[in-house]
Formats: structure tokens, sequence, C-alpha cells
């Protein structure tokens, strides 16, 4: 059998098991890129395959260098950033991550309108996504309504974790007496204030 054919045979065997689409492209040499979305981390994908790898169904794969990489989305973004905000972590990780920048030379392009919070936050949900299986799902029912509510303020279908992030600050920032802070679009004058 040849080696694209059990390449496909060990994509369709992972996404049967994981329960969620996995595909394996060649690149170059002994070199293929496997990417899925959502679903599990790259740990666990990495603990599937090695154990796919192990049995005597896919042997032309054993030798190949397989890169993976798990695709995220606006709303898997949005979901581990309200499930932090809700469990309290963070604004903690934005002061502490801000802090630190501010001691540190940037490591942006100048001109950039990022603000030291917005790059601790940035980086604090790649974390999390980094670690989280299904990063899409909420962790609680009360999370949907608010995730929703984030990616809509966001611009909806072309939201980004660059829309999402001033949003999320500003909220938190601003509260209105009484009232749960509002997901909003930020507008440029009051990211400069």
């Amino acid at each position: 059998m040849s080696r694209s054919r059990q390449a496909y045979r060990l994509a369709t065997h992972l996404s049967t098991v994981t329960g969620v689409r996995v595909e394996l492209v060649y690149d170059n040499g002994p070199r293929w890129n496997m990417s899925w979305p959502d679903g599990p981390t790259r740990e666990q994908m990495r603990a599937r395959l090695d154990e796919a790898l192990s049995g005597h169904q896919f042997p032309d794969m054993r030798d190949r260098q397989l890169r993976l990489h798990r695709g995220t989305s606006a709303r898997a973004w949005a979901a581990r950033a309200i499930a932090s905000r809700r469990e309290g972590t963070l604004a903690p990780a934005v002061a502490e991550g801000a802090a630190w920048r501010l001691t540190e030379p940037p490591r942006h392009a100048p001109g950039s309108r990022l603000t030291p919070e917005d790059h601790a936050l940035l980086q604090h949900v790649e974390q999390l996504l980094e670690v989280t299986p299904h990063p899409e799902r909420p962790s609680a029912p009360e999370d949907e309504p608010l995730i929703e509510e984030l990616l809509t303020a966001a611009g909806g279908r072309r939201a980004s974790e660059y829309k999402m992030a001033p949003i999320l600050l500003a909220a938190d920032r601003a509260p209105a007496g009484g009232q749960p802070p509002q997901l909003r679009l930020v507008t440029d004058e009051e990211t400069t204030r």
C-alpha cells in the first residue's frame, strides 16, 4: 500500500477516534503536516497518533516526521477568555503580564496600537487555548451568552482576538453602577484614553 494511502487511512482513523476531522498533508521529504480544528490538545493527539503508529496498520508512516497543528477559531478564543474572566484568572494574568511587559523592551512593531494589557490578554488566552481540549466549548452553561455577546461585539463572523481583547478590557474597566459590564465595540477614542 502506498504511503499516501496509509496517510489517508491514518487521518481517517484519527478522525474516528477523536471525533474531529484530521488531515494529513505531505510537505517535503519525510515531513507531513497533521492538522485538526478544535478538539484534542496537541499532547492528546500525539498520544493517539503514537498509539496508532505502534500497531501494524500504518508501518510506512512510522518513520515520517509529523508536525501537529490544532487550529483554533475566534469562538475558541472567546470561550477561553470568558471562562478565565468568570473564574477570576483573567484580570490578575493581564495585570501581571502588563507589568512585566512595561519592564521589558517592546517586542512589537513601532506604531502598534496594542497596549501592554492587550498583549498580556492575548498571551494569556493563547496559553489557555494550548492546554484546553475542545476550546470552542463553553466551560460552564452561563458562559454561552457572554461568548456570543463578545463575538457579536467584535464583528460576528469577522471577529478576531485583536478586536475582542480591547472589548474585554474596556468592559472590565468601566462597569456601570450595579449592572454587569457590557461587552460592546470599543471606539478608537476610548482606546486612546
